[in-house]
Order: structure tokens, then sequence, then C-alpha cells
């Protein structure tokens, strides 16, 4: 088997992972600092993950290997697990069932358990919550799950969204409940998203950054704005956004090097 080691963890090196993907990666699995990339033959790899090394291995059940290394994921109200380990889920917990693949979204990472959290602390009991950058679709269905009257998720990536719509029908959530549509805010000024009461976000710092006029637009007066994915040396470009676009409250939680930023929308 045709092993790629690439120095790092996937936090570290999230922003690359897609281009292992894109390279045509048949696995990812991380040991000990170390990203493991299963290829079925090399690959010209793109000049942010060259630093590896190509190693001829052994055959193995990589995907055996990661379903016996994988745990639940406490996010507080909220247990996330794979299929095969939802009797691993506390009483009096919520479980959100994800199956790990492609799109990346099984709770491991930090910025994922943080929204997870900050949504679990939110009255959502017949509110409308918008995921932007749904990937996996984790955050709109945990948001459904919590009591949300109708969560909706948004991706520019079209491969997501069948994606989520299974994690969906895994974890029984009426399509009355969830939606999944590809698109972003602001990409198509004739069918602007409608108003929203929650609206989160798992993006890099620089596209909250690009969006928060938007984020103002879309939320209703007062409501809550959950934005991860920001690095801790960006959280001052987020801010400063949406402080300019009228924003208050502004709390942050830090994991690591990862941030989380919650705020309230104009009021008005």
């Amino acid at each position: 088997m045709l092993v790629y080691h690439l120095p790092g963890t996937f936090e570290t090196r999230e922003a690359q992972l897609d281009l292992l993907w894109e390279a045509g990666a048949t696995g990812l699995e991380e040991r000990a600092g170390t990203i493991r990339v299963y290829f079925d033959d090399r690959a010209d790899l793109a000049p942010e993950v060259s630093d590896g090394e190509w190693r001829q291995e052994a055959d193995q059940d990589w995907l055996a290997e990661f379903k016996a290394n994988l745990r639940p994921v406490h996010a507080g109200r909220v247990t996330i697990v794979p299929p095969w380990l939802t009797g691993e889920v506390p009483a009096g917990q919520v479980a959100l069932i994800i199956e790990p693949g492609m799109a990346f979204g099984t709770g491991h990472h930090a910025t994922t358990r943080m929204a997870v959290e900050a949504l679990g602390e939110l009255e959502l009991s017949g509110r409308t919550v918008l995921d932007v950058g749904t990937g996996s679709g984790v955050l709109a269905i945990a948001a459904a799950l919590l009591g949300a009257g109708h969560a909706r998720g948004l991706d520019i990536d079209p491969i997501t969204i069948p994606i989520a719509w299974e994690n969906a029908e895994i974890n029984g959530v009426p399509q009355g409940r969830v939606s999944f549509a590809e698109g972003s805010l602001g990409l198509d000024s004739d069918a602007p998203e409608p108003a929203c009461d929650v609206l989160v976000a798992n993006l890099y710092a620089e596209l909250h950054d690009l969006l928060a006029g938007e984020y103002a637009v879309t939320l209703r007066p007062g409501g809550p704005l959950i934005l991860t994915g920001i690095l801790g040396s960006k959280l001052a470009l987020v801010s400063e956004a949406l402080e300019r676009e009228g924003f208050s409250q502004l709390q942050v939680r830090q994991d690591g090097e990862w941030v989380l930023l919650t705020a309230r929308a104009p009021q008005g």
C-alpha cells in the first residue's frame, strides 16, 4: 500500500486536507502528529502539502483501524457519534449521528465541537437556523435535533449536499425540519436568503470578514451569531468586521489555537 506521511495534525493542516482528496487520496488517518494519506498510485501534490514523504507499506485495513480508534465526542448537550457507536451515547444526551467521509465534520475538530456546544446553549424551539458552510450538515442537523423549527445548510461545494441529506436521514430529521442547498450568502442578489433567527458559520476568518455585512442583513435584529473556524491569530480581523457592521455582545471562547466568537445582530 502507498502511504504519504505528512507532518502535522488534522487541526494544524485543516486548510490543506481538501487538496489531498483532490489529488486522489483514498483515506486519511492521524497518528502521533503525522497525517497518513492513502493513495492507490503516487500523485502530483500541491506545494502546500508537498513536505511529506512517500512510503510503500504492507497492506492493512486502514478503514477498520480508523473505525476502531474513533470515539464519541461530547459537545454540551449533544454527543456526536458514528453509526456504529450509538450505544455509547450517555442517557439524557442528544445523539447526533454522523457518518465520517470526505465532507469533514465528525465533531472531533475543536471548531465543530465548540459550535455544537454554543447551539446547545440557545433556546432554539421553533426558531429558524442558518448554517453557512454546512459541509456534512452537522451544525444544521444539531440545531434541528435541539429543537429548531427549521435548520437550513448552505455550502458552495455541491459534493457536500447529498452527504448532508444522508446524515439528516440517519438522524431521523424530516425534510420539513432541515434543508440543504448549494450556495452562500451574497452570491445571488436575485434570491437572497430569508431572514433567520440564528446564524452559525464554520468558515475561515477571511470569509467571516467578507460576509460580515451579509450576516447583519440575514439575521433578525438581536439574533445570535455563532462564528468559528477562526485561528486565534485572526480573531481581531473578525471582531473588527462584526463591530463595523453593528454587532454587539461579542464573546470569545478558545480551544487550543481555534476560536469561537458569538455576537448579537444589530437592533435594526
